[in-house]
């Protein structure tokens, strides 16, 4: 996705320095109850708004009677606190900076921002900070971008707290649902690590429509207003006629209450044919495609065919452009493995091309076990080995010639960027269900016909007793752990259920540990450094902030 609205109004001088907002809503005119102590005491009129030996003074100071467009509510005695929790890296001009506890995406900042940042470090008032700018800062863009900064959480009202606090699951503030359906459990492929256990099973008629109806139950009771519903299996598209029956089921089921339904089919690519393809149009559904690399080489080292034993690539590719040719929506799930990744390199670089949204997992079990036990050395093999080929993969993303969509192109692992959480890395146990072929719920794909739970017409309370383990549990223990790594928002510990499986504990130090350190603050000057391209392919070269958002507004008047 390509910046749209970067650049200068009629009139304007390219030269003039720039800040891009997220909301519209929220700029220099909005309303006081939506920000800190900084705004909110008295008017300053900008435009007379000056520094005088080293103080700060305002021809207009007077009760708030209105906000207006030239004016806005700015209290200088305001002490705010730079976050201790936040992560900055320079780029090639100016730094990225990225908020790993706060709703938002990484910004870039000019460096005379970063130095603001900075000096409120352990607790400064405004006014002290804005007294020190250098004369070339207009003060017009000096107090807009403070009040940005304490928007977006770069810029607090207090200090951080030393340690971060785990939060019980909750489904209150749920307005949506997420579903695997698991419509079948047999695959037409042999993959050595996967996670399910396979044998000939499809979801019934009559199981279809029970589970419709507990859907339905449970929109209705928590007034949902969006579903999104995965076919998942073993290997959806062997069950067709059961993903048709699912489909119309729902829709009818659903569609006159005003429900945002949105259908997904994770498959491994290598069935199409002119029903499945009628299918995917109708439903509007995206074709989710699992590979481990790019090409034969990598890619059929495990994902292999389960009777001839051959190599699924060549296949996976052909039907790929059937897709295109029919306009469906593709995205690629990797699953990069020690012995896969070396050509991730050239797979984001095929993905980026394609214009495919992607997501890149890394495999949770070396060898294919799920054994316990001290195996420190296999996820360091494998930890090593990833971390290189993302390097690699980063490095040739960078390239300017490549535009990557930002906030929904590139997802990594269970890694929350924009929506940082501190429950767990997914939805386990409340508004991410999973229901298997025998109509059962099971707390996660990988955990099916382990210890299912009995649906019900709240799929919500089924869920919840899917996973008996209690993340806020760890807020007791003293010893280090997760809650004072400064990426916890981000990660959240990693999956529960592999941490179980390995270390005999849900929510603690994930053996994935070292690839998330690594991968995080990579990623994060990945997305600095794209930001900036798109700011440069329009002419942007003097700004206070760039953000993603299409929303801006330009300050300097």
């Amino acid at each position: 996705m390509v910046l749209s609205g970067l650049g200068t109004q009629p009139g304007q001088e390219s030269q003039r320095p720039i800040l891009i907002f997220r909301r519209k809503e929220e700029l220099a005119c909005g309303s006081l109850e939506s920000h800190g102590r900084f705004r909110k005491s008295f008017l300053v009129n900008r435009g007379t708004l000056s520094k005088t030996e080293g103080t700060m003074s305002a021809t207009s100071v007077n009760p708030v009677p209105e906000i207006t467009p030239d004016k806005a509510a700015y209290d200088l005695s305001a002490s705010l606190f730079a976050s201790s929790r936040l992560f900055h890296a320079p780029l090639s001009k100016g730094q990225v900076l990225f908020n790993p506890d706060w709703r938002g995406l990484p910004i870039v900042v000019d460096d005379w921002v970063a130095e603001l940042v900075n000096a409120f470090s352990g607790g400064v008032r405004v006014g002290s900070v804005l007294s020190a700018l250098p004369e070339t800062v207009d003060l017009g863009v000096a107090l807009d971008t403070i009040d940005y900064l304490e928007r977006n959480g770069f810029l607090r009202n207090d200090a951080t707290a030393p340690r971060y606090e785990a939060t019980e699951f909750s489904t209150e503030n749920s307005r949506g649902i997420g579903i695997w359906v698991h419509v079948n459990n047999h695959c037409n492929l042999d993959c050595e690590y996967c996670f399910v256990n396979k044998f000939k099973s499809t979801m019934s008629p009559e199981i279809v429509a029970k589970t419709v109806d507990f859907i339905r139950s449970t929109v209705e009771s928590r007034n949902l207003n969006e579903v999104l519903i995965k076919f998942a299996g073993g290997e959806p598209t062997l069950s067709l006629s059961t993903m048709e029956d699912f489909y119309d089921r729902l829709t009818e089921a659903l569609g006159p209450r005003g429900v945002r339904l949105n259908f997904g089919i994770l498959t491994n690519g290598t069935v199409l044919n002119p029903r499945l393809i009628e299918f995917v149009k109708r439903s509007k559904a995206t074709m989710a495609i699992s590979l481990d690399g790019h090409g034969a080489e990598t890619h059929d080292i495990f994902r292999v065919f389960k009777n001839s034993r051959k190599g699924s690539w060549d296949r996976i590719l052909a039907n790929i452009e059937v897709l295109k040719a029919n306009d469906i929506p593709i995205s690629i799930n990797a699953t990069i493995s020690e012995q896969s990744c070396k050509s991730l390199p050239a797979l984001v670089k095929w993905i980026a091309e394609n214009g495919f949204r992607t997501r890149l997992g890394v495999v949770r079990q070396p060898n294919g076990s799920w054994s316990g036990g001290s195996r420190e050395e296999e996820y360091e093999r494998l930890t090593s080995a990833v971390n290189a080929a993302f390097e690699e993969a980063f490095t040739e993303l960078e390239k300017p010639e490549y535009e990557v969509e930002l906030r929904y192109g590139l997802g990594i692992c269970e890694l929350h960027f924009e929506n940082p959480t501190t429950t767990a890395c997914c939805g386990i146990a409340t508004n991410h269900i999973v229901i298997q072929d025998d109509g059962r719920l099971a707390s996660c794909p990988m955990t099916t016909r382990e210890s299912p739970v009995d649906a019900g017409p709240d799929l919500f309370s089924a869920a919840r007793l899917t996973f008996p383990h209690k993340p806020e549990d760890r807020n007791d223990s003293e010893e280090k752990n997760c809650l004072d790594c400064q990426w916890f928002p981000v990660c959240t510990s990693g999956c529960p259920v592999t941490n179980f499986r390995i270390k005999g504990k849900a929510f603690t130090i994930s053996p994935l540990h070292a690839f998330y350190a690594f991968v995080i603050p990579r990623y994060v000057t990945f997305f600095g450094r794209k930001l900036l391209q798109r700011a440069n392919r329009r002419g942007i070269e003097d700004f206070a902030v760039i953000d993603l958002d299409e929303s801006y507004k330009e300050v300097i008047q």
